[in-house]
């Protein structure tokens, strides 16, 4: 083009348009600039008339829709028929709509086409397509978040807003993920769960990236509606928490607690929707990490080791898949769970510890007296939690990790009389919950307990592995020692070891008076010294833990 005449045209068909009241038959004399119009932008006659305005209109600036509207000598309400000739003019991305939030019709011609016309270039068909909505469940959240954004900028009501969302919703309840939240979910539920997918989403990772109370005021029209469905989730009486969709940071202020997905819901949106979350890797506080296990060298009897060899054969990552696949494949309990009992000190949890090092396996710890509460039916639900928390990290974990309840007498003595105190039935409780996971359990577990005699005999079958940890023998002992207290002579070691029957817990408490007095006192303790720590270690007589031979 020698000159720019689609400028020309544009300005041409503009001109025109002053006062005509869009009636086609004003455009008769300027059919020639029309179709030039037409063909460059690939609209019909309505639509070159609008865009011709809204080019004049906009350069260097946006404009309000009014002020085209009076342009063409129109009154508001008769300007609603060409709204869809306009908002097709958007679709093609012709005109774009501007963010400015004191006005909720600033538009402008888009950057592209002002490049086009300016350099006199032919626009690309491709670029003048109406763009077709993905029917997608990203788009459906990226609907949900528009829906909610004029919400809060007051542009609908809340009554609208709370229809629109149940019409998007069932609009989309093709999405397995939705279809889900239509049948088990109240509506604020799923405002809730849906916007904390979208923050993940956003974030690129799930780390409680949603502040609780700011999405539910933002569903919500009454402060008071708000507060009783935050306290309802702290509750865990919502559907979220019925359902193990959502849950919250550890900050004990109501105001500024955070939200993430559970495991189970990140599973959920992978399968059914195939949408992966990428995650930040961190490692959960609440799981003890191979790394963060000091390793130590153990020393067991002859009984304790025939004992303990087939569980550490199973617990390398091949033998335990292998021998998970072939219990199954018999349909038998693929569970692997074992109670190490005994005196105190005697090297019980220790030994889970050096186990979960030695095959690479994280440990969830459970100390089980804090799971008894004074309420009843709270311990119920923090035993039920512990299984619950233990699978979402066997599916997060590369290999499965261990479950340890430490000093699990306290959950698992023998049964009190039913009725004889609240007590006694919250106790009682406890252990059918336990009893039950048990015996669907699937993973690795152990439990350590001083007091074997007293545990119920219901749980003596729901431990595959039973064994029994006593205090080591003299030439164990003597090992012992020396590995604590180096300074020793072999002979001193094994006159210790012969004195004392003692734990080796019993044995790391002389050590480290050792070593409070070597820095107290400066000076390394001799063998006196150390056999009066021992002789001194017992609350009873000094006599009564000396042994008679070897």
């Amino acid at each position: 083009m020698e000159e720019n005449n689609i400028i020309i045209a544009l300005e041409t068909i503009h001109n025109t348009s002053k006062k005509s009241k869009l009636k086609l038959a004003s455009y008769d004399s300027i059919q020639v600039e029309i179709k030039l119009v037409s063909d460059y932008f690939q609209v019909n006659t309505t639509e070159v008339i609008l865009l011709a305005t809204c080019f004049i209109q906009s350069c260097f600036d946006s404009f309000e829709l009014p002020a085209i509207i009076k342009h063409f000598g129109l009154e508001k309400h008769s300007f609603l028929k060409y709204l869809g000739s306009f908002n097709l003019l958007i679709s093609k991305s012709i005109l774009t709509k501007t963010e400015n939030r004191h006005s909720e019709n600033d538009y402008r011609l888009s950057n592209h086409i002002y490049d086009y016309i300016l350099n006199q270039k032919t626009i690309p068909k491709e670029l003048l397509e109406i763009k077709i909505k993905e029917n997608t469940f990203t788009e459906f959240l990226s609907d949900m978040d528009i829906l909610s954004n004029q919400k809060d900028d007051e542009k609908i009501n809340y009554y609208y807003f709370i229809q629109k969302f149940k019409d998007l919703l069932n609009t989309n309840k093709h999405f397995k993920l939705i279809e889900f939240a239509l049948k088990n979910l109240e509506l604020v539920d799923t405002f809730v769960f849906f916007d904390t997918i979208l923050d993940a989403m956003n974030c690129g990772e799930n780390d409680f990236n949603t502040g609780l109370q700011s999405t539910v005021e933002d569903f919500y029209e009454r402060k008071r509606d708000s507060f009783k469905y935050i306290n309802n989730f702290l509750e865990e009486k919502t559907k979220l928490n019925q359902f193990n969709l959502i849950e919250k940071d550890s900050n004990s202020f109501s105001n500024r607690h955070r939200i993430q997905l559970t495991v189970k819901a990140v599973l959920m949106l992978k399968e059914w929707e195939g949408i992966s979350l990428e995650f930040v890797e961190k490692k959960d506080k609440r799981l003890i990490y191979p790394d963060q296990i000091q390793k130590r060298n153990l020393f067991y009897n002859r009984e304790e080791e025939l004992q303990l060899d087939p569980i550490k054969k199973s617990l390398s990552n091949t033998s335990f898949i292998k021998l998970q696949t072939r219990l199954k494949s018999k349909n038998m309990n693929a569970g692997i769970a074992t109670i190490l009992y005994g005196a105190p000190g005697t090297g019980k949890t220790e030994s889970v510890y050096q186990l979960a090092k030695k095959y690479n396996r994280s440990i969830f710890k459970v100390e089980i007296s804090e799971t008894k509460s004074m309420w009843f039916g709270e311990s119920q639900k923090l035993v039920k939690k512990i299984f619950t928390d233990y699978y979402n990290f066997k599916k997060t974990q590369k290999v499965c990790p261990i479950l340890l309840f430490n000093e699990a007498d306290a959950i698992i003595g023998k049964r009190k009389s039913a009725g004889s105190s609240s007590v006694a039935d919250t106790e009682n409780a406890i252990q059918n919950v336990l009893l039950e996971e048990l015996e669907n359990f699937d993973g690795i577990l152990f439990a350590t307990s001083n007091l074997v005699a007293n545990l119920d005999s219901a749980f003596e079958r729901r431990f595959l592995f039973k064994v029994k940890f006593e205090n080591p023998s003299i030439e164990n002992a003597a090992k012992i020692w020396k590995s604590k207290l180096p300074t020793l002579s072999s002979n001193e070691a094994i006159l210790l070891a012969s004195q004392f029957s003692y734990s080796g817990g019993e044995m790391e408490n002389i050590a480290r008076k050792a070593i409070m007095d070597e820095i107290v006192f400066g000076n390394k303790p001799n063998f006196e010294r150390i056999r009066s720590f021992c002789e001194n270690e017992k609350w009873s007589s000094k006599n009564s833990g000396i042994r008679i031979g070897y």
